[in-house]
């Protein structure tokens, strides 16, 4: 289906605190060149998704407020970096332990905005991943998000390779800090890609 008019996508992510946000810089920039579509830090930052989905535009302040509830059955909880992964469609992420404590969060999540969202089962297909594999398909009529439950995985996005320019070998990345303890949780308006690029509302958590 055509993208519905007056609607936004909308990315409810997690904010690393100010040292692993620029450890992640630091190392997305190391891997700026003419093969990579962006790195962190020229106009993008590190963050977290835990969950996304198209809503419409009259209904985003509805978001904010049922996020603030999900919010207020979550704590704080530790952000424990585990390594890098290479996705199929070219993105590098620093990846995270996909613990109870977050799987809790993108449930909490999931129950309370999923509902709001636009065209419930019949959701138009983001471009970030479309075509969708049939799991991806059933998260996206299900939840509004592809890649929600089984398919979950917590990362901060570092960069994107272009097609046919991803590295055979990568430079063994450098020993960072990148674990921390989640403070802020934030609702962002998104743009095609699933990139943050407005800040709609700012949560504490602790």
């Amino acid at each position: 289906m055509d993208k519905p008019e007056n609607s936004t996508l909308l990315n409810v992510c997690v904010l690393p605190d100010e040292t692993a946000g620029a450890e992640a810089v630091r190392i997305s920039q190391s891997l700026k060149d003419d093969a990579t579509m962006f790195v962190l830090g020229d106009g993008l930052f590190p963050h977290m998704t835990v969950y996304m989905a198209r809503f419409a535009d009259r209904d985003i302040e509805k978001v904010v407020d049922a996020t603030a509830v999900a919010l207020k059955q979550a704590s704080s909880f530790r952000c424990v970096h585990t390594g890098y992964f290479m996705t199929e469609g070219r993105y590098l992420e620093a990846s995270y332990r996909k613990s109870a404590d977050f799987l809790k969060l993108h449930e909490l999540l999931i129950t309370h905005d999923a509902g709001l969202r636009i065209n419930p089962g019949s959701p138009f297909d983001e471009g970030y991943f479309a075509p969708y594999t049939p799991e991806q398909q059933r998260n996206a009529q299900e939840t509004g998000y592809d890649l929600a439950r089984n398919l979950y995985r917590p990362h901060v996005t570092l960069t994107r390779y272009y097609d046919g320019q991803v590295p055979n070998t990568f430079p063994a990345f450098p020993t960072a800090a990148l674990s921390f303890n989640i403070g802020k949780v934030c609702v962002y308006k998104a743009n095609d890609n699933g990139a943050v690029y407005k800040l709609v509302h700012e949560f504490r958590v602790g």
